[in-house]
């Protein structure tokens, strides 16, 4: 079976590097934001990626692993526990993400 890939956020794959040699990238670098890889990361981003370059032959680019691959996701991860811990214990104001959502409280 056939699979179209198709892009749902904006900008494109094929805009965003345009527009990185259009700003005078000579290399262009796609780092998922996703945490683990799958098949966008291992079949869709490279194909929509090669399908970009090829209007920039002269640009080399690369695809990065998924952010959350890294290491440091765990250290990441959990400050961001702690944080929200702190906020509803009082210690702490929002942060910027919960601030205004009415969001950051304990469920029960």
């Amino acid at each position: 079976m056939f699979h179209k890939t198709q892009e749902l956020a904006a900008p494109t794959i094929k805009d965003a590097f345009g527009k990185c040699v259009q700003q005078g990238a000579t290399r262009v670098i796609v780092s998922p934001y996703f945490l683990s890889p799958g098949r966008h990361w291992k079949q869709d981003i490279p194909a929509l990626t090669a399908e970009a370059s090829k209007e920039h032959s002269n640009i080399p680019y690369i695809v990065t692993a998924p952010l959350g691959l890294h290491e440091l996701m765990v250290d990441i991860v959990n400050d961001r526990i702690k944080y929200c811990l702190q906020h509803v214990a009082g210690d702490v104001d929002e942060c910027t993400v919960c601030a205004g959502t009415g969001k950051c409280h304990l469920y029960s």
